[in-house]
């Protein structure tokens, strides 16, 4: 399975849990603030990933995303917002006060590719990059 399959299953996946059209359903849509997603669906999309890719997920892990690790600190936090910049300039960057971005406002930062980098890792050596 490669990273583009796994983003289409992820897609699939989103689109019925959040009962919105395939093509709205794009990489870098945060699922808060563009698909409208509350903590409800994130554990709703987290049972459906289970089933669609046949693994278990820790509660929580797959939310984690790109800022698992940075805790509370707001110096790692903005390091790690820099960085998601530079790999994501698709994302709606203009959106957000990224100078007092804190641990409330990270969910809105999840997007599809979020999860697709979450699963590629998850499912290892079986994954070919595009």
């Amino acid at each position: 399975m490669n990273q583009a399959e796994i983003e289409k299953r992820v897609r699939g996946v989103v689109a019925g849990a959040l009962d919105h059209p395939l093509e709205k359903v794009l990489p870098d849509a945060s699922l808060v603030d563009d698909l409208g997603a509350e903590s409800i669906d994130f554990l709703d999309i987290s049972f459906r990933l289970e089933s669609e890719f046949g693994i278990e997920i820790p509660e929580d892990e797959v939310w984690k995303g790109s800022f698992e690790g940075v805790g509370d600190d707001p110096a790692a936090i903005a390091e790690r917002v820099e960085r998601l910049k530079a790999e994501r300039p698709g994302f709606p960057w203009e959106r957000y006060p990224l100078a007092s971005l804190g641990p409330r406002d990270l969910p809105r930062l999840i997007t599809v590719r979020t999860i697709v980098d979450y699963l590629a890792g998850r499912l290892g050596d079986g994954v070919e990059t595009a």
